[in-house]
């Protein structure tokens, strides 16, 4: 484990993403289950994720956190602020496949969520799931985020349109 720990859960740590990450990443983000549920279509080669890494992943704008388990890097949580709004943040995250249905979404998510309202000062912290990721789903009505909105058609996979839902919650909710 390269990076430094900076959130610590009961099975999961969320440490800092490093530059040793990027194979992870690029792999992560090509992966076929993995970029379905993020809705990714375009192939991401190492000189793509390194600019990703730069660009994104090293401003200081974000929050970007690899979801670490025994030392292994798993998976990739962030927490974004929009701009358009004041003190509201959304939640992306993704798990890798060999990792799925063992709650550490669900386990970054809360981490990641009690870290935006507690030291950050959000007000309200959204999610988005699109109708064929029922993981996603489960993750955020497990925490007690309110399905506010169905963004009808807003996703192509697999030659057809899908519907997106839209997840929130409120700091005093939390």
């Amino acid at each position: 484990m390269t990076g430094a720990v900076f959130l610590e859960g009961d099975d999961i740590n969320l440490r800092t993403i490093e530059e040793e990450d990027l194979e992870f990443l690029r792999d992560g983000i090509n992966d076929p289950e993995i970029r379905k549920n993020l809705t990714a279509r375009e192939p991401v080669n190492m000189k793509q994720e390194r600019g990703f890494f730069e660009n994104v992943i090293s401003d200081d704008s974000d929050v970007h956190l690899a979801i670490c388990r025994d030392k292994e890097m798993i998976g990739i949580v962030s927490l974004e602020e929009n701009e358009d709004e004041i003190r509201v943040a959304e939640i992306g995250i993704w798990i890798h496949t060999d990792h799925h249905g063992n709650g550490y979404g669900t386990e970054a998510a809360e981490l990641i969520t009690e870290y935006g309202f507690s030291e950050l000062n959000y007000h309200r912290i959204m999610a988005r799931a699109h109708e064929e990721n029922s993981g996603s789903q489960r993750i955020w009505e497990k925490l007690g985020f309110e399905k506010e909105g169905e963004l009808r058609e807003k996703f192509y996979m697999n030659g057809e349109f899908i519907d997106g839902y839209i997840y929130g919650i409120l700091e005093y909710e939390w």
